[in-house]
């Protein structure tokens, strides 16, 4: 599709435009992704002419969205609006490129401050000692994830060559990304687009990782049961199992969170472990594989909220039980 387009193409017109030339810079899953954004724009602006579309109308699409996702019929989270506003402003660049419009309508407009903010948490101690006791076939992946902080990606592509145990690291060269339905495709590098990085990890980990590897039946570290590398629904189907294995054979776990664990979990567990050990975070941004070490920094920033938030907490206990005793 060129862009042979004038100003009275509708904003539809300059969305497929703008999405046949991003689609293959992308990854198969932030193409789809964008493609949603995209149809819930579609709904509210789409068959209007790019040249009548005002601030109102992206403002008027944002606060729709923000009440209910037509998708889910929950509130939009506060990422997911910004994520559509982005692309709303990326199609409106580009019809402005093309010399078709001279303002971008989306640009600058506010996120509702009461949209709510999802936020991944790092496990709590029992929830780590239950990844760490309960005996799976995912248990050796999660290890992984949460002590060395692999991406699931990085984990399913992971090969017992990638592994150096006499020198207490792992190589992570390799990832895997969905380019299709129900398959996952390995490229090399990792997800920031760089060749990848070396960790090292703790001694623990390694233990556990040489005592999986004496029973292993695949090159994969984390596999099918009949050794090939996992696809996106195996994997989910292994994790459920995992999941329900630790809430059936530990008592204390019902009380826990453990069932809402993910990939993502364990990765921001490890970031908090190497901030709890006082691990440095230009460290910590590579030893993470951030491609910016403002990722980093933002993690770290808002664990130095939540330990204030405690320190004061114990401020209070000290006050309530020596100052003004019961």
């Amino acid at each position: 599709m060129n862009a042979l387009g004038n100003e009275n193409n509708t904003f539809q017109y300059w969305g497929e435009y703008w999405f046949t030339k991003k689609r293959n810079k992308v990854s198969y899953s932030q193409m789809r992704n964008l493609q949603c954004y995209l149809n819930h724009l579609y709904k509210y602006i789409g068959d209007k002419p790019i040249n009548k579309i005002k601030p109102d109308d992206v403002d008027y699409l944002l606060d729709e969205l923000t009440e209910k996702n037509p998708n889910t019929q929950k509130p939009s989270s506060h990422q997911y609006l910004v994520d559509i506003r982005s692309t709303a402003s990326n199609v409106f660049e580009a019809a402005i490129d093309n010399d078709i419009i001279f303002k971008n309508p989306a640009r600058g407009r506010e996120i509702s401050k009461y949209a709510p903010k999802s936020s991944r948490r790092a496990l709590t101690l029992t929830e780590q000692k239950l990844v760490i006791c309960t005996p799976h076939r995912a248990r050796i992946g999660a290890l992984i994830m949460m002590l060395a902080g692999l991406r699931r990606g990085e984990l399913i592509a992971l090969t017992w060559d990638d592994i150096d145990l006499d020198n207490f690291r792992i190589s992570i060269t390799k990832s895997v990304e969905e380019k299709q339905v129900n398959h996952f495709v390995l490229k090399d590098g990792t997800k920031t687009g760089t060749w990848g990085r070396i960790i090292d990890i703790p001694i623990d980990l390694a233990i556990a990782i040489e005592q999986a590897k004496m029973d292993a039946v695949s090159k994969y570290v984390c596999c099918k049961r009949n050794g090939t590398m996992h696809t996106p629904t195996s994997w989910r189907q292994m994790w459920q199992s995992y999941i329900n294995t630790i809430l059936k054979i530990n008592v204390c776990a019902k009380s826990t969170g453990i069932n809402e664990i993910t990939a993502h979990y364990l990765r921001h567990t490890y970031a908090t472990l190497l901030y709890i050990s006082g691990v440095d975070v230009v460290t910590a941004s590579h030893l993470m594989g951030h491609s910016n070490i403002k990722t980093t920094l933002a993690i770290y920033t808002h664990l130095d909220e939540m330990m204030v938030v405690k320190s004061v907490e114990k401020l209070d206990v000290y006050i309530s039980e020596r100052l003004f005793p019961k």
